[in-house]
């Protein structure tokens, strides 16, 4: 009778080693995919950033350019 619970309780453990190394393979692969998502995630943000400072320098030269004419206006005047 004990001998039986011993080999029931070793074959418990041993499943559950199994289910443990399963488990751990797959949040591994899980953790991998997110790092990798996250890190596409990360460029998409940096170029959306250096586009939008890009945007930014074209809209202030722009500016400038306004109101280099105006300057120039006033003191002809």
């Amino acid at each position: 009778m004990m001998r039986g619970r011993a080999i029931i309780l070793a074959i418990a453990m041993l499943s559950l080693t199994a289910c443990e190394k399963d488990f751990d393979e797959k949040y591994q692969d899980s953790l991998e995919k997110l790092n990798e998502e996250a890190k596409e995630i990360k460029s998409g943000v940096e170029q959306q950033l250096a586009e939008g400072r890009e945007a930014d320098k074209t809209i202030e030269s722009a500016e400038d350019s306004e109101k280099q004419p105006e300057i120039k206006g006033d003191a002809a005047e």
